[in-house]
């Protein structure tokens, strides 16, 4: 029988060396026994089978009637006949035949196509069989770029799976992620070969069991893949505080905790909790994550606007607040109701007249739990104790963060006004605020003075001697008690505080001593706080009361930022100890893999466990070692499933760079480019050139004449520093890095945003 459609590309496969099922063509007309007899002819060793259609033209690039046809699976042998008689009638007019396939009962399948937009592959994927992928329910979503690199996955909260058991097609409920890394990898490579084999782009289908992977068919791709909305991400300022590379725990936390803080923002805005239940979609996917690189999903943040009256002036803001380096409009999907539109004036007015009291509620409130979980013995939990303890921080903490949204809104509100009173240069003069950034600075000058006023304690702090200083710290209670008020007030504030995965200045006291010996000798500089701003009379007054409005919020905004340094090392601590437990229940091969695990799965009790965590966190490690390589850029685009759009371009031979004025002056001197924080042993350098800061870069900014920063904005924490320290400094100096060498001297122009190489 000539064999067609489906078939004849089956037949291909299996003569190009593809693991292909075995599997029979027969003819619409076949009898039973003739069936039968073929079956056990040439399917003599399986139980169950699948009978697909095979009609000509059916998945051919001119016809296609890809899904149109009855498909049986998991059919035992005494019902193959009678599912033939379903696919036959299926076929209408349209002439075919029918394959009899050896039945595989997969591990997990799906569907996967190729050359999507030219450059990239998706794959679709779901644990069990195929059922789901092919009748359109969610599943995980995979993009690839050609050389096999992972670029975005999406994986839904609770999708319906298919299993084969006993002989039925059973249905349940999973979360779990169906593909690692490897089997990706392999799906890829899959999709090449066969692509090459036939010479143009495919739509495979395909399975794995027990670790074989199977083609079950493949078929040219018939049609352009579908292009959705264009989807802008930008790292804007949430690189300064998770810059770099972020391990899967910090991600999914940080996606946890925006999900919910933002919903909670709006449900005390006045938006019914059941409005932002039906776009939900909105609040999950405020963040997107490419390279283990962490990104605002910006069509989400626009979205998430559009639920309040004044959609342009808070988009605006916003946009100004973060410096965001895309600024876009997306159709608009989400209207407050009327009644908040009326309403709204009136709740935002009760907010601002209240709003002393409520932050100073929740600063007692968080003050509380920080002194009572300093004083927790962590080491002697057990996990469900963890488990029940972290239930007990986010719900009667972490969900108490909306305060610091609702005073953002007052700085983001207070920072529109004046950028449209002020210059910029005068603008620049005016955002200088007292904060808790230069009482760090303070307190270290301090601690560094109180530590080398007791020599054997210096001595040891010189000769990185952990074991005796902490001897030595034990007879020195004026030293001790200057150290433990330290650690109390700014124990979670150092570089990359915000990741889980980071080690902070309590668990490394050689970090301590790179810090207080830099501090010897500091001489704190005068901060600088007044401005008049030159206007007319009327205007002066209102841009005085604006300016004094927005200084309040602006030095609470830096005060809460520390509150969530303090908090975040106390869940730091948390997730340690459970690592810890599962590290030593040999779940995971050291206590740090934790952090290549999402939050949902080590929520669950130590006997609930999945025993893959360990296979998982290695596969985990592999492929974030591969994102080493990688330098995405800090914004991107992407339409439905393409590829980021990406265009980056660096002018090397320049002798000016341009980025925005942060912080007025003018500074020559040396620069020293720092590609990750790290505390020098002397400070041999005028300025400090990097690509982001996050708060814990504080005691490295207060030793610096100069900033250049690649990323940021006039809110960003090197800003705040800058200006209060009064430190000339150029924010948004793209490609810096490396256009400037170590120790080349520059000229850096604060008001203008102009660095010279000279």
């Amino acid at each position: 029988m000539e064999k067609t459609g489906k078939a004849q590309s089956l037949e291909k496969l299996h003569k190009g060396g593809f693991m292909v099922p075995a599997f029979f063509v027969c003819d619409k007309d076949w009898s039973e026994k003739r069936v039968l007899e073929k079956i056990k002819a040439a399917l003599p060793k399986s139980q169950y089978f699948a009978v697909r259609s095979s009609a000509e033209n059916e998945d051919s690039k001119e016809k296609s009637f890809a899904g149109h046809f009855y498909t049986g699976i998991g059919v035992a042998k005494k019902d193959v006949y009678a599912e033939i008689a379903k696919v036959r009638q299926s076929f209408g007019r349209v002439p075919g035949s029918i394959i009899v396939q050896d039945f595989i009962s997969s591990d997990m399948a799906g569907v996967m196509f190729t050359e999507v937009n030219k450059n990239a592959t998706v794959i679709n994927a779901t644990l069990g069989l195929c059922q789901s992928v092919v009748s359109g329910e969610a599943c995980d979503e995979y993009l690839c770029n050609k050389d096999g690199a992972l670029l975005k996955k999406t994986i839904p909260k609770e999708k319906t799976v298919t299993f084969f058991v006993a002989g039925k097609v059973i249905s349940d409920k999973s979360e779990k992620e169906s593909l690692n890394i490897v089997q990706i990898k392999r799906l890829i490579q899959l999709a090449t070969d066969i692509q090459r084999f036939f010479g143009s782009p495919q739509d495979i289908e395909w399975c794995f069991k027990n670790n074989e992977l199977y083609v079950l068919q493949s078929r040219p791709i018939t049609k352009d893949f579908a292009v959705g909305e264009q989807t802008y991400f930008d790292s804007a300022n949430i690189a300064e505080s998770y810059s770099g590379i972020v391990l899967p725990l910090t991600c999914t936390f940080a996606k946890m905790v925006y999900e919910q803080v933002y919903k909670d923002l709006l449900h005390w805005s006045g938006v019914p909790r059941s409005k932002a239940e039906r776009h939900s979609y909105v609040f999950e996917n405020l963040l997107g994550f490419f390279y283990g690189r962490m990104y605002y999903n910006m069509n989400n943040w626009y979205r998430m606007a559009e639920f309040l009256p004044g959609y342009r002036r808070n988009k605006d803001n916003f946009e100004l607040m973060i410096t965001s380096n895309i600024k876009q409009e997306v159709a608009i999907s989400i209207k407050p109701s009327i009644a908040l539109t009326v309403l709204y004036p009136f709740i935002v007015a009760t907010k601002a007249a209240v709003f002393g009291i409520t932050s100073a509620y929740f600063k007692s409130n968080v003050g509380k739990h920080l002194r009572w979980l300093r004083n927790h013995d962590f080491e002697h939990l057990t996990y469900a104790e963890c488990i029940n303890l972290f239930n007990n921080l986010n719900e009667n903490l972490l969900r108490r963060w909306y305060v610091t949204l609702e005073n953002d809104f007052f700085v983001m509100t207070y920072l529109g006004i004046l950028k449209k009173m002020l210059s910029e240069d005068h603008l620049q003069k005016a955002l200088v605020f007292p904060s808790k950034a230069t009482e760090q600075v303070t307190a270290l000058a301090f601690l560094s003075k109180k530590m080398s006023e007791a020599e054997p304690l210096w001595k040891a702090i010189e000769s990185d001697d952990v074991e005796t200083f902490n001897r030595e710290l034990t007879h020195n209670s004026k030293a001790k008690i200057a150290l433990d008020g330290y650690l109390h007030a700014f124990g979670g504030r150092f570089a990359n505080e915000l990741k889980l995965e980071s080690i902070g200045v309590d668990e490394d006291t050689k970090k301590l001593f790179a810090v207080l010996k830099a501090y010897r000798n500091y001489i704190p500089r005068p901060t600088i706080t007044n401005f008049d701003p030159p206007l007319p009379l009327f205007k002066k007054i209102i841009a005085k009361i604006v300016l004094r409005k927005f200084k309040k919020y602006a030095a609470r905004r830096e005060e809460f930022r520390l509150l969530r340094s303090n908090t975040f090392a106390m869940v730091r601590r948390l997730f340690r100890q459970m690592g810890a437990l599962l590290a030593e229940k040999k779940i995971l091969n050291h206590p740090d893999d934790i952090f290549y695990l999402h939050l949902e799965e080590i929520l669950k009790p130590a006997t609930e466990t999945n025993r893959n965590l360990l296979k998982i966190a290695e596969e985990r490690k592999q492929e974030y070692s591969s994102f080493k390589k990688t330098s995405p850029p800090t914004h991107f685009s992407t339409a439905g499933n393409q590829p980021p759009v990406i265009d980056i371009s660096t002018n090397l031979k320049t002798q000016t760079i341009y980025g925005r004025p942060a912080s007025p002056g003018t500074i020559r001197g040396k620069v020293k480019v720092f590609r990750e924080f790290s505390m020098p042993d002397h400070v041999d350098f005028d300025i400090l050139v990097t690509s982001h800061t996050d708060p814990g870069w504080t005691s490295l900014i207060a030793l610096s004449k100069g900033l250049i920063i690649e990323h940021g904005g006039v809110l960003s924490h090197a800003s705040i520093v800058a200006r209060e320290l009064g430190i000339p400094a150029v924010i948004g100096a793209s490609g810096a890095m490396d256009i400037i060498p170590d120790y080349q001297m520059v000229e850096i122009d604060g008001s203008s945003g102009a660095i010279k190489l000279l």
